[in-house]
């Protein structure tokens, strides 16, 4: 019997549901591998050396107008070399528009870091008249994130490992999941471990999802001290950091102009008990949340300990007039009275936050969008 009549038979003897699975598996890579020629051109490597004289390598890619995002441990301390690009750019679009040679970059400013306890960096190139692709990033905040968000989520991840042997680097892309959402204790934001083999390298490379948005950065292998970094898991640091970094030093922007995101959460927070926390990061036993669109204002608190919510809310009342629309067992939902700038619903937020900390609450997640602070500056 032939090889093609013998491969023809093993294909015949599929089920429908068998050749219905593989057809989307393909379609799958095929979505997939479109968004990777998109980005690629978008993700360069980082050279560094050391004081020593010693030579590395990372990974850190384009949000736009020059604004690179790559691990803080990449570059810090350390002087760096080139910045290149190594994929061909696509500005369009289309996969198949004219194409842009890989180049070499030049740091205009930074990088800059965040706090100490939060592994991202950005710096700024010039791109010159030569376009740039960009990565769009995700609006997600650590407020937003539920216990079963992202879980099983597939992912593209690009950077660059060292390969052995290999004359120049080597862009690396590689398919995974996100196999869980946690927090560590060495930082406060969450962090997305990853089925993919953790490799020096990576590190500050971009974690895509199938449309192409960045959900995270690879930043660390998770193992015990002794271990081989391939060993650990692999876990990616949440793109918020990167935003808000962006955001504070060169005015990213992710819509309508304004700094950071735009949103009409002014102030969020979430609090949690410490048997709660003991059991799961991402559930919740409290929340207070500040809408303000810049016409309307709503209030909603949430506690499953009504005295503690009282409190809460008699401590925002010290503050701002409530006009109560909604009671009942562990939730009030409520306007102002009047009509108060930002800056006093952020207090009057604030001292009922101060209640669920003395009620030995814990503040696990916080958003804040501060764009009606600028708006509305001087009131």
């Amino acid at each position: 019997m032939s090889n093609e009549h013998r491969s023809a038979k093993s294909v015949s003897s599929l089920s429908a549901s068998e050749i219905a699975r593989n057809l989307q598996m393909d379609f799958e890579k095929s979505q997939f591998h479109e968004t990777y020629i998109r980005a690629a051109g978008a993700v360069a490597y980082v050279a560094v050396v050391d004081s020593k004289g010693d030579e590395g390598i990372g990974s850190c890619f384009h949000i736009g107008n020059g604004i690179f995002v790559t691990a803080r441990h990449v570059v810090e301390g350390l002087t760096i070399k080139e910045v290149a690009t190594t994929k061909s750019a696509y500005p369009k679009e289309q996969a198949n528009s004219d194409a842009i040679a890989p180049r070499r970059l030049t740091i205009v400013e930074g990088p800059h870091f965040g706090p100490e306890n939060i592994d991202v960096a950005v710096f700024r190139v010039d791109v010159g008249n030569t376009p740039l692709p960009a990565i769009s990033v995700s609006q997600h905040t650590e407020y937003d994130l539920e216990e079963h968000d992202l879980v099983l989520a597939d992912i593209l991840i690009l950077g660059y490992p060292p390969i052995p042997y290999t004359t120049i680097p080597v862009q690396v892309a590689t398919l995974g999941q996100i196999n869980a959402v946690v927090r560590v204790r060495h930082s406060p934001a969450s962090h997305f471990i990853a089925s993919t083999m953790a490799r020096g390298g990576f590190s500050g490379g971009v974690a895509l999802d199938r449309s192409g948005i960045a959900l995270a950065l690879v930043t660390e292998s998770l193992g015990t001290d002794k271990s081989l970094v391939e060993t650990g898991y692999n876990s990616l640091l949440s793109i918020t950091p990167a935003v808000d970094l962006a955001a504070e030093k060169y005015g990213f922007s992710l819509s309508y102009g304004v700094p950071g995101r735009y949103s009409e959460t002014l102030v969020a927070m979430r609090f949690s008990k410490h048997e709660t926390t003991s059991l799961s990061s991402y559930v919740y036993d409290a929340h207070i949340y500040v809408m303000d669109d810049n016409r309307d204002v709503f209030v909603e608190m949430a506690c499953n300990d009504d005295g503690v919510l009282q409190a809460a809310l008699d401590a925002f009342a010290a503050i701002v007039s409530p006009r109560v629309h909604k009671r009942e067992t562990g939730l009030v939902w409520f306007t102002p009275a009047d009509n108060p700038a930002p800056a006093k619903l952020i207090a009057a937020a604030d001292s009922a936050r101060a209640q669920f900390l003395a009620s030995r609450y814990l503040e696990v997640a916080t958003e804040h969008s501060n764009w009606q602070l600028d708006t509305w500056r001087g009131d």
